[in-house]
């Protein structure tokens, strides 16, 4: 067995399906037939594959017959060589029921070679002085992303071997108020929606001021608090911003005199000391870049998945994110997809921040998913989708009365409007119910 290549595992896995067809039925999900290394086994599993496809008997001799009738019985290695590939099966050096196993050994070999390939065709860019080295970096990310997604490839799993885990987020629902994932910092949201489960996509829609990114750190501070590692990918403000923001939500200053810090009076001063340093102790990792294309953002994630166990990743926000596509339309809805993938792929949440077109109606129309701006993509990729609906008055005001939380989408339960009351002071949002019975609170804040 070499570093890129098993042959005696191939041989092997073809003999399983000669002896047994119903061994192909079990590998077919798993290889294909560019994964072996050997073209003659390559043409040999074609064959098989086109044969299990037209409803034919698989054996040794139908094999034979399609590698005649296509000229390349030679080319394989003749009859002789097809009887001798269930050798080692027939001498019991390996055996049928381990099927599977020999499977894997083929993919992990041909992940090998590919990712060689991926690092052969680095080298020949990088010699190449009319490539960029961004383009360059940048081909071998996908490539790697290409590989992984490939690797990806499974049977089905019966439903006995997850029905367990039904249960078990079931009976978290039942102990956690309704939480099974990670919780948002609104109780009435976390409640309908059961909070942030890994491998979800979630999308908040809001237009230019109204409470976007406000929602998005919210949800940063409030996983963070309870223990969960998040990384920030800040596109639209910088690491410093985004610090001040985390102070105004966890202290009673308002964040007015944060972003002016002449108007804190002294005594205020250990008060947000103490904020910064719980702040400081959380696990959130703030990536201020100005502009990331997919592909970065993704190998960033994943480093940063691997390296500190980071489970909840917020982009602010999806225009600012490069992707694919000649239209816009495309390149938002490719972003989406991507994201959606490393929240599947890698099981944690992501929270994708997106603005809203502006509305035919005025500011204080209604928004609507139809509003999520150049993608219906972005809908059909996210399994919770929220809209932000601060309306204002003819002052310009905000009428706390009137503001909801809209969840138009929700996979995992019900879809509504939650009324909510939009803190301008601290930047947070609260259920509106929590300041109704809370009239002092209320006072305060508003």
């Amino acid at each position: 067995m070499e570093a890129l290549t098993h042959v005696d595992a191939e041989k092997t896995l073809l003999g399983c399906i000669l002896l047994d067809p119903g061994c192909l039925y079990r590998v077919l999900p798993l290889v294909k037939a560019q994964d072996f290394s050997l073209d003659s086994h390559r043409r040999i599993y074609h064959a098989i594959a086109e044969l299990a496809e037209a409803g034919k008997p698989v054996d040794a001799m139908t094999v034979t017959d399609v590698l005649i009738a296509k000229g390349l019985l030679d080319a394989v290695g003749g009859v002789g060589y097809i009887v001798t590939l269930s050798d080692n099966v027939t001498s019991e050096l390996a055996r049928i029921a381990n099927v599977e196993h020999y499977a894997e050994q083929i993919l992990d070999k041909s992940r090998r070679r590919q990712a060689r390939a991926a690092g052969d065709r680095l080298v020949k860019a990088t010699e190449d002085l009319s490539i960029a080295t961004s383009d360059c970096i940048e081909r071998v990310q996908e490539s790697l992303l290409e590989i992984e997604a490939a690797s990806g490839r499974t049977a089905a799993r019966h439903v006995k071997e997850f029905m367990p885990e039904v249960l078990r987020e079931l009976e978290t629902q039942s102990q956690n108020q309704g939480l099974v994932g990670m919780t948002t910092g609104i109780p009435s949201l976390d409640l309908t929606t059961g909070g942030i489960r890994h491998g979800e996509l979630w999308t908040i829609g809001a237009l230019s001021g109204r409470g976007k990114t406000a929602l998005g750190i919210q949800i940063v501070l409030a996983s963070a608090y309870a223990g969960t590692p998040t990384y920030v990918f800040s596109l639209e403000m910088q690491a410093l911003e985004i610090g001040k923001r985390f102070l105004a939500a966890k202290s009673s200053l308002p964040a007015i005199q944060i972003r002016n810090p002449q108007a804190i009076k002294n005594a205020r001063w250990p008060e947000l000391l103490r904020a910064a340093g719980e702040i400081a102790d959380c696990p959130i990792y703030v990536d201020d870049r100005p502009s990331l294309k997919v592909q970065e953002l993704l190998a960033s994630a994943r480093l940063y998945i691997r390296r500190h166990g980071v489970k909840l990743i917020v982009v602010d926000y999806l225009r600012l994110v490069e992707g694919r596509g000649r239209e816009l339309r495309d390149q938002v809805g490719y972003v989406a997809n991507a994201l959606r993938q490393l929240a599947k792929s890698e099981r944690v949440g992501v929270v994708l921040l997106s603005q809203l077109r502006r509305p035919e109606g005025g500011i204080n129309a209604r928004p609507s998913m139809l509003d999520l701006k150049e993608s219906g993509d972005i809908e059909a990729h996210s399994h919770v989708v929220l809209l932000s609906y601060l309306p204002v008055g003819d002052d310009g005001r905000p009428n706390p009365e009137d503001q909801f939380l809209i969840i138009g989408k929700n996979r995992n339960g019900g879809i509504g409007s939650l009324p909510i009351y939009f803190d301008e002071k601290r930047l947070q949002f609260f259920d509106r119910t929590d300041c109704a019975n809370n009239p002092a609170a209320l006072s305060e804040r508003a």
